[in-house]
Order: structure tokens, then C-alpha cells, then sequence
């Protein structure tokens, strides 16, 4: 079993307290430590948000460029649409702990959603600049035998996503959504700290119970 070191301790004690002032003390953390955080996610948590299907942005623009439309999944897959926090302006030059984690969690067991017919689209609110970072620090940008973010990646530049689904919050609350086939939402989710958010074991087990309804 691997000990922490006192930063690594220290950082994970304040990563569970919030994603306000409460972040970890830098966002090189290591992979155990990222694992630990995403621990704290809940296994069973109850949709706290109604969202009107028409409510939901449809298209996106990647890192790249490229359009990335949710109409495009309709009869194909699912989508679990996941908005993470940006860089917050308070603290600045720090992302949320439980931000890197989720990402982290996702790209490991991305093979899961595909089973599950089911794609991830996650939303980067904010400058764009940040997100080759986001990546390093979340252990995901394909580098040093790191894996990379195999779903599609899509940025909020301006927030309007973020305005549309109202989670405004520096830059954003971390939240999650599900659409079925048809584009219906049958999840939504939205965290007030850095751990409240639904973990994979919990995405999963509602993509299960959505698959079952066929």
C-alpha cells in the first residue's frame, strides 16, 4: 500500500472540503492520489436538477475546430455529458482536485460506456489555453505512458453552455448529465464541492438500468 507523502496527505484532506478556496495545493498530484479523490464520489446519488431536453446545448467546437454535435449520437448511443469546473478564478493557476480525478476515472474506464452504448462528451468551461494543462495534471494527455482522453473533449469559451444549463459558479458546477437515444435527459446532477459528483460505478449503474428499459 502506498503512503502519502505530507503534501500529498494534505492535499487530499483539502480536496475533499470544496472546489472553492479548498483546492489542492498544486495539480501535480500523483495517479494513487487522483484515484483516492475520485474514491469520494458518490456511488448512489439521487438526480438534484430537472433539465428540459431543449435545455441542453447541442453543438460543440473541440480544441481543434471540429463540430461536435449531440444530435449526431440520436439511435446510436447514449451520452453522458459531464461539465467540469474550468480554472477558477479563486484560487487562480489551480484546478479542482475532484475535476483532475473525474477525468482521470473517465479515460480509465472508457471501455465500461462503450459496452453500455454509451459516449462521454466532457465540457471545459473557459479559456482554452488551460486545457493542455488540465490534462497533464488529470494524468491523461497520452504522455510519460499516461492514457489519453479517448471521448470527445469540448470547450465553453464564452460560458454560454454553462448560462444554458444555469451551473454558473467559478467557472462551473461540477455536473452530469445523461441523455438517453433519444436525447432525452433521464439524469442530471450538479455539485455544490469537489467530490460531489457521481462516480462510475453510479454512471454505470444508470446506463444499466436505461439499457434495461428496451
Amino acid at each position: 500500500m502506498r503512503t502519502l507523502s505530507v503534501a500529498g496527505f494534505f492535499g487530499l484532506m483539502v480536496a475533499v472540503a470544496g472546489c472553492g478556496s479548498s483546492e489542492l495545493p498544486t495539480g501535480k498530484v500523483s495517479t494513487p492520489e487522483l484515484k483516492a479523490v475520485a474514491s469520494r464520489f458518490h456511488d448512489d446519488p439521487q438526480p438534484n436538477r430537472r433539465v428540459a431536453s431543449d435545455q441542453v446545448p447541442l453543438k460543440f467546437t473541440d480544441p481543434n475546430g471540429n463540430s461536435v454535435d449531440l444530435a449526431s449520437f440520436r439511435g446510436k448511443s447514449n451520452v453522458v455529458l459531464v461539465v467540469v469546473k474550468g480554472m477558477p478564478k479563486f484560487p487562480g493557476g489551480i484546478f479542482c482536485p475532484g475535476c483532475l480525478a473525474q477525468v482521470n476515472a473517465l479515460t480509465t474506464t472508457y471501455d465500461e460506456f462503450k459496452k453500455r452504448d454509451a459516449e462521454i462528451v466532457m465540457v471545459f468551461p473557459g479559456p482554452s489555453d488551460k486545457l493542455p494543462q488540465f490534462l497533464t495534471d488529470g494524468k491523461v494527455d497520452g504522455v510519460d505512458g499516461n492514457p489519453k482522453v479517448p471521448f470527445p473533449l469540448v470547450l465553453d469559451q464564452d460560458l454560454k453552455v454553462v448560462d444554458s444549463l444555469d451551473i454558473r459558479g467559478d467557472l462551473a458546477k461540477p455536473s452530469t448529465y445523461i441523455l438517453d437515444k433519444k436525447g432525452n435527459v433521464v439524469f442530471a446532477f450538479v455539485g455544490e464541492t469537489t467530490t460531489d459528483r457521481p462516480s462510475v460505478k453510479a454512471l454505470l449503474a444508470q446506463l444499466d438500468k436505461l439499457n434495461a428499459k428496451k
